[in-house]
């Protein structure tokens, strides 16, 4: 055996050998082109590289987020000018620019030290106005996204309407006091005293605002359900071009069913007004001239229920999911107070739901258990 061992370590290599001996070794690299050879040896290195790469994030994720760090309660879009202008409970307030796909972050705005409890545009979306619970109110140009003003009110606001007409010279901003029916007018660009006061337009503490360009007109509803047209300056008198007659109308709907909305919107043409309202989900839409009710979509919980067991909902859900949300909506609901009694409570949870209407007025859109809704 020793023998013939001692022969096979003598025996010549042969092709078959060599070959073996190849596929052992694997393909090799092709020799660099003298152009890339070239490009590697004028390679710079950047000053401080090393420095640089060591102190790259290590995480096996990393990214930035444009995105509230706390709940999302107003959310504007403005007229003509195509910004949406986001805030949120921890005071902080964002712009972002309307694209063609999309929206695209333009900048961020640590706004207020307390929760915002009121938000609104001008009708011309050259400014918008942020309020807040410690009294604080902050005035940006929206064009430039820029702070332009500050002021720092003797009492705690409820909410706030811009209430110039679109083209105006003026910058007038109306701002409700929370524990009364006072409401002060405010020159937004300079000066920390109001212009002048409504003290008696309402009975009660005045808890949304809105103004119609069209018929420069504020329509204004308190904490007792009540709705009022009046004039932004004295003597606050019914303006031109709508009903004489109050009782001639329907404005009395929440005083009857002793709900408050928590939203007022005009439709584009300021023609009509859409309404919600959280504590029985009701959505109501209103001529502006006639103060006449249009539409009224029932959304509570109870017509779900019906809907559901009927199969008539345009979106049928399995039991165990319509269960789940039905379980989230009402623990919402116990959130909710009877009437807005306080600001802050006033700007939480489902006090902030709303509806809109679309772009062309014919539509209004609004959140429910099943989905965004349109009607």
């Amino acid at each position: 055996m020793a023998a013939e061992d001692e022969r096979k370590r003598e025996r010549p290599a042969t092709e078959n050998d060599a070959a073996s001996s190849d596929d052992d070794l694997g393909p090799m690299p092709m020799p660099a082109s003298s152009d890339e050879a070239e490009r590697i040896k004028r390679r710079k290195t950047l000053q401080h590289e090393k420095l640089y790469l060591d102190h790259l994030p290590c995480a096996e994720r990393y990214y930035k987020s444009l995105m509230h760090r706390d709940t999302i309660n107003f959310v504007n879009v403005t007229p003509h000018t195509d910004f949406v202008i986001t805030t949120s409970v921890d005071g902080h307030v964002k712009f972002w620019k309307k694209q063609d796909t999309g929206i695209e972050f333009v900048k961020h705005y640590n706004a207020h030290l307390a929760m915002i409890v009121g938000a609104a545009v001008s009708a011309d979306g050259a400014y918008f106005a942020s309020i807040a619970a410690d009294g604080s109110v902050k005035v940006f140009d929206v064009v430039n996204f820029d702070l332009i003003h500050m002021l720092q009110l003797p009492y705690t606001p409820r909410a706030c309407a811009w209430v110039h007409r679109r083209g105006s010279v003026d910058a007038v901003l109306a701002v409700a006091e929370e524990h009364s029916t006072s409401i002060h007018f405010y020159d937004a660009r300079e000066g920390t005293e109001p212009l002048y006061s409504a003290l008696r337009v309402h009975k009660k503490p005045c808890h949304l605002l809105a103004y119609n360009d069209r018929y420069d007109c504020i329509v204004s509803v308190d904490t007792g359900g009540m709705i009022e047209y009046w004039q932004p300056r004295e003597p606050f008198a019914l303006p031109d071009g709508v009903f004489e007659l109050k009782s001639t109308t329907d404005l009395f709907e929440f005083k009857k069913t002793k709900c408050i909305p928590t939203s007022l919107t005009f439709s584009p043409d300021f023609e009509q007004f859409v309404t919600l309202s959280a504590s029985d989900r009701q959505v109501h839409v209103f001529h502006m001239q006639r103060g006449k009710l249009l539409r009224k979509y029932d959304e509570s919980l109870t017509a779900a229920q019906e809907m559901q067991q009927a199969g008539s909902t345009s979106s049928q859900l399995d039991d165990i999911e319509f269960g789940r949300r039905l379980a989230v909506e009402r623990e919402l609901d116990a959130t909710v107070l009877p009437g807005p009694t306080e600001a802050v409570p006033n700007a939480t949870g489902l006090a902030t739901a709303n509806a809109v209407f679309d772009d062309s007025g014919h539509f209004v859109l609004y959140a429910t258990m099943l989905g965004l809704k349109g009607a």
